[in-house]
C-alpha cells in the first residue's frame, strides 16, 4: 500500500480513467466532480477515513464516471484492487455498508425486470402509505415556478425524476413527482425517492448522474451511502450538485 499527497486542486482520479485503484483518506477533504457538457458541477465532498473509487472496485466498472480532486491538502493511502479486498476482509462495517448497497441495486435491478416482463405496467412496487404526514416543496425560485403549491407524499415509496426528451428512453421507475429541466441536464430520470424502513423515513438517490444531498450529506453512487434519514421538521434536499436549480424541502411530521 503507497501513501501520497496531493495538494489543493490536484486530481486523484479523473473521470474516464480505468479502475484499477482506490483511495482512503487520511486527511484533508476531496470533492467529487463531473464534467456535463461544458460545466463541471461539484457533486459533494469525502473526508477522513473514506474510502475513494471502491463502488467502481466491487462492481468491476471498467473506468470511472467522476473525476475526484482535492479540496484541501490531502493524504492518502492508495490501494490496488488486490490490497482493497483484503480491506474489507478486516473491515467488518465497510463490508455491510457495500452489501447493503449492492442489495439495493440488485433489488431497483429486480424491479425493471418485473417491469419489462409485465409489458410496460406501472409500477412493480408495491406502494405503503406513511404514517406521517410528509410533503415535498420547493426551495428556490426557479423551482417553485415549477411547484408552487407543496405536494402531499401520499404513498411509499415516492420517485421525483425529469421530464423526458425527444429520444430518450423510458424511465425505469413510476414518477410520482415529474418535473422540467433543460441541457445541461441536472435533474435525472429516476433521481431520488422517498422511503420509508423500520418506522423511519429516507431519502435514497437512484444512481442519478449528478447524486443528492439530504442536509448537507451527499448520498449516490460515489458517496459512502446511497440514502439519507430524513429528520423530523424540514429537510433540504438538493439533486444535480452544487449550484442546482432543484432545491427541495422536505417536511416530516
Amino acid at each position: 500500500m503507497e501513501i501520497r499527497r496531493f495538494a489543493r486542486g490536484d486530481v486523484l482520479l479523473k473521470q474516464g480513467d480505468a479502475v484499477d485503484r482506490v483511495f482512503r483518506l487520511r486527511s484533508g477533504e476531496a470533492e467529487i466532480v463531473r464534467e456535463i457538457g461544458t460545466q463541471t458541477v461539484v457533486m459533494g465532498a469525502v473526508g477522513v477515513g473514506q474510502f475513494i473509487g471502491e463502488m467502481a472496485a466491487v462492481e468491476r466498472r471498467p473506468r470511472h464516471s467522476a473525476t475526484v480532486r482535492a479540496a484541501s491538502d490531502v493524504e492518502a493511502d492508495v490501494l490496488t484492487l488486490p490490497e482493497f479486498l483484503e480491506q474489507i476482509d478486516h473491515a467488518p462495517g465497510v463490508a455491510r455498508d457495500l452489501i447493503e448497497r449492492l442489495s439495493r441495486r440488485l433489488h431497483a435491478a429486480n424491479e425493471r425486470v418485473l417491469r419489462d416482463e409485465a409489458h410496460g405496467e406501472a409500477s412493480a412496487r408495491p406502494a405503503e402509505t406513511p404514517t406521517v404526514g410528509i410533503r415535498i416543496a420547493a426551495r428556490s425560485p426557479w423551482l417553485l415556478r415549477q411547484m408552487p403549491e407543496p405536494v402531499a407524499v401520499s404513498h411509499l415509496p415516492f420517485v421525483v425524476g425529469r421530464r423526458h426528451v425527444a429520444g430518450e428512453h423510458a424511465a425505469r421507475h413510476r414518477q410520482d413527482l415529474l418535473l422540467n429541466d433543460y441541457e445541461p441536464f441536472r435533474l435525472s430520470r429516476d433521481h431520488f425517492m422517498i422511503v420509508g424502513h423500520s418506522g423511519r423515513w429516507f431519502v435514497r438517490d437512484m444512481s442519478s448522474t449528478l447524486g443528492t444531498v439530504v442536509n448537507g450529506e451527499p448520498i449516490g453512487e460515489h458517496f459512502r451511502k446511497d440514502e439519507a434519514l430524513l429528520r423530523e421538521g424540514e429537510n433540504e434536499v438538493v439533486a444535480g450538485g452544487e449550484g442546482s436549480r432543484f432545491v427541495f424541502q422536505i417536511s416530516v411530521g
